[in-house]
């Protein structure tokens, strides 16, 4: 009868191609042990992947949400800073109120330099940005909402003198006039764009921060600090009791405007809290679909360890067969 055996090189490609093939499996199952998921996700979803497919899409679509909801969050977060300061600047209101119950012209010429100052520090705010988007400039966000005080100052000056107006009242109107005038504060002192659009937070719900310094309610803030801030600028000069009638309209108007800044900010505040809300369904949406994709995907940890120990012991056996494979000479059939 003749044997049939395996000859030197046929025995040790045999047995190299083992232990590729277990050195394989041990890494497959090192991987799954480390991250609790299957390798092969084709052989564990049977080659279905409709369900996992719909699953990742919307764990997709809610990681988008979620870096829409944090800019979101941190763009209302400056600008509610932003409003806090200017409604700081309205608080001269009863200071300038006080200008025409007898004070001495010197106060009313602190009074404007203030006012002055004010101003610059309501514009500044209003200025403010985020990394390279201006917040108050609407769709326009390369752009700086406003000009600088100074030249909103020397337009109205400019307005003035063209309306001829040398009394407080006619200099209350000429501003007025200038700041509702489509060619007057929205052309010269406005350089951002029409109100932002809504942004979706969240699968059935969008949020949209519109505000820019147009607004009606900041508009007429940046107008009585302007009013105030012309007696810096020589308004009325040598008329004290004209200079305190001038101070008394700009107080006036700063205390009206105290209150609308106020709701605006709530306003903006109900964005924030309604973003909020949308964040945390959003997370909690995340995690009902983290699990369900964890119940496809994921492996028995103490099954892969079990198998691990066992590719791995087999893999020393071979590795024994193969170390005694090559100690063999003639001698031993001798």
């Amino acid at each position: 009868m003749q044997t049939l055996s395996l000859g030197d090189l046929s025995q040790s490609l045999i047995l190299n191609r083992h232990s590729a093939r277990l050195k394989a499996v041990l890494q497959t199952l090192s991987s799954e042990s480390t991250t609790g998921m299957a390798a092969d996700q084709t052989a564990r979803l049977h080659g279905n992947f409709s369900q996992i497919a719909g699953i990742e899409t919307s764990l997709t679509q809610l990681a988008g949400y979620r870096n829409v909801v944090a800019e979101t969050q941190m763009t209302a977060d400056v600008m509610q800073k932003a409003l806090k300061t200017v409604q700081d600047q309205s608080a001269l209101g009863p200071a300038f109120l006080t200008a025409a119950s007898g004070q001495p012209p010197l106060k009313v010429d602190t009074l404007g330099l203030q006012a002055a100052q004010g101003l610059d520090t309501a514009m500044r705010a209003l200025n403010v940005s985020l990394g390279d988007r201006a917040l108050f400039s609407g769709q326009q966000t390369d752009r700086t909402a406003l000009a600088s005080s100074d030249q909103l100052l020397s337009a109205l000056g400019v307005a003035i003198t063209a309306a001829g107006a040398i009394t407080p009242a006619g200099i209350e109107t000429a501003v007025t006039d200038w700041f509702a005038s489509p060619t007057g504060f929205a052309a010269v002192i406005y350089q951002g764009g029409p109100p932002l659009g809504p942004v979706q937070v969240s699968a059935d719900q969008t949020a949209q921060l519109d505000v820019t310094a147009t607004d009606p309610v900041l508009r007429d803030t940046l107008k009585a600090l302007a009013l105030g801030a012309l007696l810096s600028r020589g308004a009325l000069a040598g008329g004290d009791a004209a200079r305190a009638d001038l101070a008394n309209r700009a107080g006036q108007q700063l205390v009206a405007a105290q209150e609308p800044i106020a709701a605006l900010a709530a306003k903006l505040g109900t964005v924030q809290s309604a973003v909020q809300q949308a964040a945390i369904r959003n997370d909690a949406e995340d995690a009902v679909l983290q699990s369900a994709r964890l119940s496809l995907l994921s492996v028995d940890p103490y099954e892969t360890a079990t198998k691990y120990q066992e590719a791995q012991n087999q893999l020393q056996t071979l590795y024994a067969i193969t170390a005694r494979a090559a100690r063999l000479s003639l001698v031993d059939f001798l």
